[in-house]
């Protein structure tokens, strides 16, 4: 019997003339989707039809100005449907949507000539920016990083032109603050509001790194990730000619945007078509590190936050008897599981503490599930869209029975992301015709 793929349609029904800010909406729903890296989309322009007003519109010869009916029919997986679809919703308006699953039977991989290396920095970056301006306190920064996912926030002046980047490190480094930005979303609004009450009065400008690294619009998505990994950032500011503040592009943003333009093929298929001698490296076994931090299900505490603090990842892979994963255990885990009060847990996972009178807990009863394990013939792009759909820092790598070889974690699969653009400028696009 033939074998299908599972996916999801999504269609959207809308006007033609219908709009969003400037745009029309349906080319506001498709720049999102590509943006986000969605597989493709489709928009079809009806001949006639009508919706709840009842009144019909036609495409006869007449009535041309009429506004038609379009349709957009967008195609991929359950998990990235389910990631886009609330903004969707939003971009929709008062638009029809329907899904429906469906089973795919072909859906053609680009070939490593047919990376989008050309794409622009404002292809790729998240638009909507929180900013905070450089005679804000201390306070106002953190408490605008909490309950975000980001943990760093451009400074402005009052023209918003960028003059530096207050991060989560800053904060804690010159600015006085005892928890990280992470450990704070996941304590009690009281035990929270006990560190940020202790911060000191001081303003933005005085604890933020002044002068960073940007990157225009108009910069190639390779200029950028060359910059990001050189400098060892997590984030790059974009700014207009003006040097205004008009965007950011972080580590996920380049991320997603690849993750479906490495080759899918996997090992002992032969080189792709047209790759280019020296290519990169393609598969997770050619990144992977080896010195994960890893503890037993059974480790009880003060072994789960020495395994947790011994890397800047603030993480460690939980094995069961047979090095098999089991779950991942963070340091916000450790401590939304256990809380702050009388424990010493927040001082040792800011490494500057042992933890007193150690409540008994095991790094099973902290961990997260499931893993998303890879094989080290694992694409690249499979990496990738776990790592962006399912919001993991770090997946583990793992042989034919399961026994933890190594992880790959963001850093580790951005510098396979360069490499691989690099050798992309290099060489060119390669000619769909040769």
């Amino acid at each position: 019997m033939q074998q299908y793929s599972r996916g999801m349609r999504v269609q959207i029904f809308s006007g033609e003339t219908d709009q969003v800010g400037h745009r029309p909406r349906y080319q506001a729903i498709l720049e999102y989707l590509r943006k986000e890296g969605a597989a493709g989309a489709t928009v079809t322009r009806g001949i006639a039809g009508f919706g709840r007003n009842s009144l019909i519109h036609t495409a006869a010869i007449l009535r041309l100005s009429l506004d038609l009916p379009v349709v957009i029919t967008w195609i991929d997986a359950p998990e990235r449907v389910e990631r886009l679809l609330p903004e969707v919703r939003q971009l929709a308006g008062s638009g029809v949507i329907t899904i429906d699953e469906v089973g795919i039977a072909s859906y053609g991989e680009r070939r490593v000539g047919q990376m989008r290396f050309d794409l622009q920095v404002r292809d790729v970056m998240t638009g909507d920016v929180r900013s905070v301006r450089a005679d804000a306190s201390v306070r106002q920064a953190v408490e605008a990083l909490v309950g975000q996912v980001f943990r760093a926030l451009p400074v402005v002046d009052q023209s918003g032109s960028l003059v530096g980047v207050v991060s989560n490190g800053d904060l804690v480094q010159r600015g006085g603050l005892e928890a990280r930005i992470e450990l704070l979303n996941v304590m009690d609004a009281w035990e929270r509001e006990q560190y940020v009450e202790r911060l000191p009065d001081r303003p933005v400008s005085e604890v933020m790194t002044p002068d960073p690294v940007t990157v225009g619009l108009t910069s190639t998505l390779a200029e950028a990730t060359r910059l990001i990994g050189e400098r060892q950032l997590k984030r790059l500011p974009v700014v207009d000619s003006d040097g205004r503040l008009v965007g950011i592009l972080s580590r996920a943003d380049v991320l997603r945007a690849v993750a479906d333009a490495f080759p899918h093929q996997e090992h002992g298929a032969g080189a792709s078509v047209g790759e280019p001698p020296g290519a990169a490296p393609r598969f997770a076994g050619d990144v992977m590190r080896i010195d994960a931090p890893v503890v037993a299900g059974g480790a009880e505490l003060p072994e789960v936050v020495d395994a947790v603090c011994s890397t800047r990842l603030n993480r460690a892979v939980v094995v069961d008897e047979a090095n098999r994963p089991i779950g991942v255990v963070s340091d916000a885990a450790v401590l939304r599981a256990l809380g702050v009060a009388g424990s010493g847990v927040v001082g040792a996972l800011m490494r500057n503490a042992g933890i007193a009178n150690a409540p008994k807990a095991t790094a099973r009863d902290l961990m997260a599930t499931p893993t998303y394990e890879v094989e080290p013939d694992a694409t690249l792009s499979k990496v990738a869209q776990i790592m962006t759909e399912h919001r993991r820092k770090i997946v583990p790598v793992v042989d034919a029975d399961r026994r933890l070889l190594g992880i790959i974690d963001r850093a580790d699969l951005l510098r396979a992301t360069q490499a691989a653009l690099h050798n992309l400028t290099a060489t060119g696009p390669i000619d769909e015709d040769e």
